[in-house]
């Protein structure tokens, strides 16, 4: 894509109302399509020679508009009433180990409610995603199968739910799908930083793989809900 085809799209506007940095040094125009361009599939060392700056000083720019996303997210308030929402959960890998990917999507909208990645996929986890989820919006109906890790949540929550094994629940799938071809785009590149920096303190790596994961999601959710629509 090049870039003033970027320019002129409605994304642009969009990253520009986050309002996202104070102080411009280059043009907030320029970091505003350097970000849009990341969003969309490029690399920051191709961002970085195109604009002529340090990677660094993309990744910069980058990180400033997660932090953004992440605000924006602990700021939401019950403001939806969502009719159903499907939720189901996939196994992710980092150096071998496995985490696990739990997702909320809205059905009708095939818009994510909620993504997150949690180091187990257990009760206390399910428990703990559901709860995030009924306090970003108010929901008629949960549809998920029949994990046995969902059973105390449900119980404990009292939210109306039904179990399906195919039906609008697979609809998760393609989140999942798009996801991880996404994540072997964006995601290596920090799995290979942490091999390098952290070989002593495993618990350490494995801790901050969560963390970059988590933040991840936050990028995927604005991709899947609103950059997709921009094209």
């Amino acid at each position: 894509m090049v870039i003033a085809n970027i320019a002129d799209n409605d994304l642009i506007k969009i990253l520009e109302s986050f309002k996202i940095f104070e102080r411009n040094k280059v043009s907030l125009e320029i970091k505003l399509i350097a970000i849009a361009m990341y969003i969309v599939s490029s690399s920051v060392r191709r961002i970085a020679l195109l604009f002529n700056v340090g990677k660094s000083t993309v990744h910069y720019w980058i990180e400033k508009f997660k932090d953004v996303l992440e605000f924006n997210e602990k700021e939401k308030v019950k403001e939806l009433v969502i009719a159903r929402i499907a939720v189901d959960e996939t196994i992710l890998k980092y150096n071998g180990k496995k985490c696990y990917l739990f997702a909320a999507l809205d059905v009708e909208r095939n818009k994510i409610v909620h993504l997150k990645v949690y180091p187990a996929r257990n009760a206390l986890a399910a428990y703990s995603f559901l709860r995030e989820v009924l306090r970003m919006c108010e929901v008629e109906e949960l549809i998920l199968d029949k994990g046995p890790w969902y059973r105390d949540a449900l119980q404990r929550l009292g939210v109306r739910f039904r179990h399906e094994a195919f039906g609008e629940r697979s609809l998760v799938e393609s989140v999942f799908s798009s996801f991880k071809q996404r994540a072997e785009i964006f995601f290596c590149s920090i799995t290979v930083n942490f091999r390098r920096r952290e070989k002593k303190f495993g618990s350490l790596r494995w801790k901050r793989a969560l963390e970059c994961w988590n933040r991840f999601c936050r990028m995927f959710m604005f991709y899947f809900n609103v950059v997709r629509g921009c094209y």
